[in-house]
């Protein structure tokens, strides 16, 4: 799963997946997935029989060069590979190796498996709840913000408040891929200022705002 253009959020293996442009997705046969597309994503998906990819390999983000990007497009442009065709099946295996050796750093959330404590995670990320005190969350939830805090700590590895920061920047990196403007997705994230939240932007993902285009 490959977008030229626009963000992906998958979510996969208990996780959430964040995609920026010129990045993909390898996701595993069968397993389980949903999306969530930024406004003008293009999205290009290749489909590979599973016995031509070892079985250990699970979810994986795929920095994509620009020698695995025009082989997506055209074997996109044709619609399928031919095994009969010796240039596909050179196609195909050039694909396999980009995709083996282009492995880059993912961009995940890691969902609580608690069920009142995935509530909450579900509650961080709808739009309306940015500025939502936490403890305000955690009763709708049906958790104390203590009870909260252990659950995601033992979870996820982080404390809700940095989980809620994190999904918050996460979705603005989708919303400026969209075409929303940066100031706007400051916004909705909940900074009242563009600089702080470019710099927390930058630190996040490790490039600024503007590159998420």
């Amino acid at each position: 799963m490959y977008a030229s253009k626009g963000a992906i959020r998958a979510e996969v293996d208990n996780k959430s997946w964040l995609i920026p442009p010129r990045r993909g997705l390898w996701i595993p046969a069968k397993a389980p997935h949903r999306l969530d597309r930024s406004a003008n994503l293009q999205l290009r998906t290749l489909y590979v029989r599973p016995e031509l990819v070892p079985a250990r390999v699970r979810a994986l983000a795929v920095n994509v060069s620009g020698l695995l990007h025009e082989a997506i497009m055209r074997v996109c442009a044709q619609n399928y590979l031919d095994d009969r065709e010796a240039t596909d099946r050179h196609l195909g295996a050039i694909i396999l190796h980009e995709m083996e050796q282009s492995s880059s750093p993912a961009i995940t959330l890691t969902f609580p498996r608690d069920a009142r404590a995935r509530k909450l995670a579900s509650l961080f990320l709808e739009p309306d709840t940015v500025e939502a005190p936490l403890e305000t969350l955690c009763a709708e939830a049906g958790l104390s913000r203590r009870t909260a805090e252990r659950a995601f700590e033992r979870e996820t590895g982080v404390a809700p408040g940095q989980w809620r920061r994190f999904a918050a920047l996460s979705q603005s990196l989708v919303n400026i891929a969209g075409g929303m403007k940066i100031e706007h997705a400051a916004l909705a994230a909940g900074y009242q200022s563009r600089s702080a939240f470019s710099d927390a932007f930058a630190k996040t993902f490790g490039f600024p705002p503007g590159r998420a285009r």
